[in-house]
């Protein structure tokens, strides 16, 4: 008797759910990972309602724990860390990004492409965002050069090259595919391209 074939299913974290159709950017991506033969998981997917009388905070709660939920239930993470309401990913993406890891899930990182055609660095995209000042007093951690670049309230801002805060960029997950310069795949598709061939080589 033959055995079914495994359906991979991935976890699509992301600020879509706070677009202006969020069922519409669901779908698309579930389209996008259905051609690479991926089953797309959906945070709406578990959409809680609020109870009557329900106090917002435990509303929020409950959809926390469903979202959590969902990444348990998954095999993987594709995460859009563009940036969302600044220079930087959207925070409730990075933390599920986290949580899968701690889990052991891979987690497939991308943004969509910056002015060049390749997501900017995470410095590039501070700056677009604020003034910064040059400090050439205090090197970077293992950088014999000297000096770091300070947002306006004196914060240095985080120069490693990479398209996000060095946590959300993991090397083991990012050279699958076609990855983009800066640690990030180059949108979506790339990543759902990564996530195949990983799963392709743990399938043999």
């Amino acid at each position: 008797m033959s055995m079914e074939k495994k359906v991979w299913r991935a976890y699509l974290a992301g600020p879509e759910v706070f677009t202006p159709d969020p069922g519409a950017a669901a779908e698309a991506l579930r389209a996008l990972c259905a051609r690479y033969g991926i089953a797309g998981v959906f945070p709406l997917d578990g959409a809680v309602k609020p109870a009557p009388g329900e106090a917002p905070a435990v509303h929020a709660a409950r959809i926390r724990a469903a979202n959590l939920n969902l990444i348990r239930d998954t095999d993987l993470v594709l995460a859009n860390a563009s940036p969302f309401r600044g220079p930087s990913a959207d925070d409730g993406t990075a933390y599920e990004m986290g949580y899968a890891t701690a889990l052991g899930r891979p987690v497939f990182a991308y943004a969509d492409a910056g002015p060049g055609g390749a997501p900017a660095t995470l410095l590039e995209r501070t700056r677009a965002s604020f003034p910064l000042s040059w400090d050439p007093a205090m090197p970077q951690d293992g950088d014999q050069g000297g000096g770091v670049w300070r947002d306006p309230a004196g914060w240095m801002v985080e120069d490693f090259g990479l398209g996000a805060n060095l946590m959300l960029v993991d090397p083991a997950f990012a050279s699958w595919g076609t990855p983009g310069p800066h640690g990030l795949y180059n949108g979506a598709e790339a990543a759902v391209m990564a996530a195949a061939a990983w799963i392709a080589a743990h399938n043999s």
